[in-house]
């Protein structure tokens, strides 16, 4: 991205923050950047692409600090899946993503709020992916509830300590609400007790997508759970593997090489095939 896009997202960003969505003009937006509407239109159709385009923007620093977190580190450390969801909650606090979201709902602009529902729904559905990776299979059946749980506490708990002006950090809100999974997985796994469909979120992801995230859950649970089992060794190379799924292209011979090495691979093997497999 060149540096006069970036200006114009940066200075639209602060508007958008500052007057509302709807009550920016492009106008605005040029008088604030300095460019002309002509560039503006060569970067944007629209400005609702413009707002998409800085959400958008705002979804891979979140990725990327999460991959940051859990670089190296085993996926089943809760520890790091407290801390990636924190990552989440200081991206939103730093971009003021919760007035960007109340511009969109008070602008009556439906593909706007489509997309606001997507994300919504997308961390949602990370949430769950993380979960099963945390706890293993034998929660996936009850894991769109426990997420929404998670989730649920998490917002509603920030929103009310807000409102009523108490000096409560993230981190043991996060932290609370972790407990109380913690000791209500166990009580959902006993009872089989369940509400929402665990492949209820699925629907609102595109199938190819959908699939391939299937997959890469697969391989990384089998990863978590050599992990578990592993020595010094195999620990760096399983990590190693962690890492190289979880980039945007990851590197099939590199991850069958490494993969090679380390004893009682079948399973992985077979994950990984399946992985790249179209």
């Amino acid at each position: 991205m060149n540096e006069r896009k970036k200006k114009v997202m940066t200075a639209a960003h602060r508007l958008f923050v500052e007057k509302g969505y709807a009550a920016t003009s492009v106008q605005d937006i040029l008088d604030q950047s300095g460019i002309s509407k002509g560039t503006f239109y060569n970067y944007f159709p629209s400005k609702n692409e413009l707002l998409i385009s800085i959400f958008e923007k705002i979804n891979i620093e979140t990725d990327e600090r999460r991959a940051s977190v859990i670089a190296g580190r085993p996926v089943h450390d809760k520890s790091v899946f407290i801390q990636q969801v924190k990552v989440k909650m200081e991206v939103n606090k730093e971009n003021n993503l919760f007035a960007l979201f109340q511009g969109v709902f008070v602008s009556e602009d439906e593909d706007l709020k489509k997309f606001v529902k997507q994300h919504h729904f997308n961390e949602l559905g990370w949430m769950q992916r993380r979960f099963v990776e945390v706890y293993g299979e034998r929660i996936r059946s009850y894991s769109v509830d426990i997420a929404v749980m998670m989730f649920g506490i998490i917002q509603n708990t920030i929103h009310f300590v807000m409102a009523v002006e108490e000096n409560v950090k993230v981190d043991d809100i996060i932290a609370y609400a972790m407990r109380r999974i913690d000791a209500a997985v166990e009580e959902i796994v006993r009872t089989g007790d369940s509400l929402l469909d665990a492949h209820l979120l699925e629907k609102w992801q595109p199938e190819q997508a959908l699939v391939r995230e299937r997959k890469k859950s697969r391989l990384m649970q089998t990863i978590g759970a050599m992990q578990k089992k592993a020595g010094e060794r195999e620990e760096e190379l399983l990590a190693f593997l962690q890492d190289e799924v979880r980039e945007k292209a990851p590197r099939r011979l590199v991850i069958e090489t490494v993969a090679k090495t380390i004893p009682h691979n079948e399973d992985l093997m077979l994950r990984i095939h399946d992985f790249f497999r179209d």
